[in-house]
């Protein structure tokens, strides 16, 4: 009984329903490891010809198919600054021409650490002469951090002209130290520093989001991008998958009371502070172990099922955020044309397409 009140008891269950508007997620990288590359490889270069091409289709595929009305790009520094000083802008700003095409505001993410894994892309020319330890802050470096700052100074002044973005984003869950990257991290002094830059090399003066991972209720770092940012953001994936007793099964940590954040208060403070709270990552496509593309109508992964895309739908509708971007739209896409099942697909555009609510303070 005590278990079920906490569940009853906790914000899911009590929170007023909202409407926020909701947006996607795309990543070239990942639409190329699902559409187009085979499990074990090979994995194409991406100075492969015709590449910017075809990321610039598969995007356009994607708004054009769901409507959407909202994307969050990241600027991969590998990409654009392949060798030192020299900047190549033609894949962003490919994606930029495509979104405003189709009247698609972009929430534009700068820095070393983006969308997908491994998350950090700093660029060969660096690697080959910084040395970076496991689980160190990153941008402790002093190399690191003046080039990467050049960097996001350079691609924002250029960037900067495009009627499409609407918003930067400071990063990507910079105080969130990253498995697949010797568990590095950002410290939130050099954020706050992204964020200096950004609104500096920005004439039209858009705002700065910074997100944040946060996974129990003990973690208070989300409060660094609500005091430092225009935008406070964060991340959700409710379906996780644990190990009973060698059986593979799948609960909503949403649903554990007290100890999950409450996301939903996290909401209010936000707007009593005149700022915008939006989900920029809310978990539409599984986890899978260990290849998502593994995962198919007929062998189904064990976390997140089309049913449960509706409920977290649903939980983004509870959590009072402006804004929520729903993250695997490249997943929605290899299911439908790969596999015939167009489920994700149509909840997902279901839920582009309702209309939002009224305007909060601080929001659009």
């Amino acid at each position: 009984f005590q278990g079920w009140l906490l569940v009853r008891l906790s914000w899911p269950h009590r929170a007023s329903e909202g409407a926020p508007e909701f947006g996607i997620n795309y990543s070239c990288g990942q639409a190329e490891y699902l559409l187009l590359e085979a499990p074990g490889g090979p994995f194409l270069a991406d100075d492969r010809p015709g590449r910017t091409e075809w990321c610039a289709d598969t995007l356009d595929r994607l708004l054009g198919g769901l409507s959407a009305d909202y994307v969050r790009l990241s600027v991969e520094w590998a990409e654009v600054e392949p060798r030192e000083g020299e900047f190549d802008f033609a894949l962003i700003d490919a994606l930029l021409e495509t979104a405003l095409r189709n009247g698609t505001s972009v929430l534009l993410s700068v820095g070393m650490k983006g969308q997908r894994h491994p998350e950090y892309y700093l660029p060969a020319w660096l690697l080959e002469r910084v040395a970076l330890t496991e689980g160190t802050d990153v941008a402790a470096n002093p190399e690191v951090r003046r080039r990467a700052l050049a960097m996001v100074g350079a691609v924002v002044a250029h960037t900067a002209e495009s009627a499409a973005i609407d918003a930067w984003m400071a990063e990507n869950e910079p105080y969130h130290r990253s498995p697949r990257a010797s568990n590095w991290y950002l410290g939130r002094d050099y954020v706050a520093e992204v964020v200096a830059v950004i609104r500096a090399a920005d004439p039209q003066k858009r705002p700065v989001a910074i997100n944040h991972a946060e996974r129990y209720v003990v973690d208070r770092r989300w409060e660094w991008a609500l005091a430092d940012g225009d935008i406070v953001a964060t991340s959700v994936y409710p379906w996780r998958i644990f190990d009973l007793l060698g059986r593979k099964v799948s609960r909503s940590i949403l649903e554990i009371g007290p100890f999950a954040p409450n996301y939903a208060a996290r909401a209010r403070e936000a707007h009593e502070k005149g700022k915008p709270y939006w989900l920029t990552e809310m978990q539409a496509e599984p986890w899978a172990n260990p290849d998502v593309r593994l995962a198919t109508p007929e062998r189904p992964a064990v976390d997140l099922t089309a049913a449960r895309l509706r409920r977290n739908i649903a939980y983004a509708r509870r959590s009072g955020a402006d804004r929520v971007y729903l993250w695997g739209a490249e997943w929605w896409l290899l299911q439908q044309e790969r596999y015939g099942d167009g489920s994700w697909w149509e909840i997902a555009r279901e839920a582009l397409a309702a209309p939002s609510g009224p305007i909060r303070p601080g929001g659009r």
